[in-house]
């Protein structure tokens, strides 16, 4: 596949669904999961994804992120709120769930996203998507960069 094409809304939904077992769900899904966010904030939205399976997720973690999430699992334990895993920021945080938010200003290709939960190798994966698609455009700010570097500096100071 080229760039452009992985850049489809569709292609990344695909891809999402055939490697990560990710599940679409809809905006009043996810707002019945996360009270604080508001319907206003969806006018980019394009699609809803959700990763419940923990191997799959376990495999998209780092060793830092593993380590981050057994501390949380402890910490829950110590103060008794494990009890709670079922809440939106519990599942977030011990692993048990990503949310995956495909943004789309012209509602074919991908201009960002939003994930919440941990998995490094998914996060690095959506990204690479978002970066390799822009243009490298010219940067003024690189010229003077260029300039400077050959600047030599002289006067009585700079001897």
């Amino acid at each position: 596949m080229n760039i452009k094409n992985n850049c489809r809304v569709e292609n990344v939904s695909k891809y999402l669904i055939e490697n990560f077992n990710a599940i679409e769900i809809t905006i009043d899904e996810f707002l019945e999961k996360n009270k604080d966010i508001y319907e206003d904030a969806f006018e980019d939205i394009a699609i809803i994804f959700k990763i419940e399976d923990e191997n799959i997720i376990k495999n998209l973690l780092s060793e830092n992120e593993k380590a981050e999430i057994e501390i949380t699992i402890d910490h829950l334990i110590k103060n008794n709120q494990i009890n709670d895993v079922s809440s939106y920021m519990n599942e977030i945080s011990t692993g048990k769930l990503i949310i995956i938010l495909l943004e789309s200003k012209d509602k074919t290709n991908l201009s960002g996203f939003v994930m919440e939960g941990n998995g490094e190798v998914l996060f690095d994966y959506l990204t690479s998507l978002i970066y390799e698609s822009i243009e490298k455009a010219l940067n003024p700010l690189d010229e003077v960069i260029e300039e400077f570097s050959h600047f030599r500096p002289y006067g009585k100071y700079f001897k």
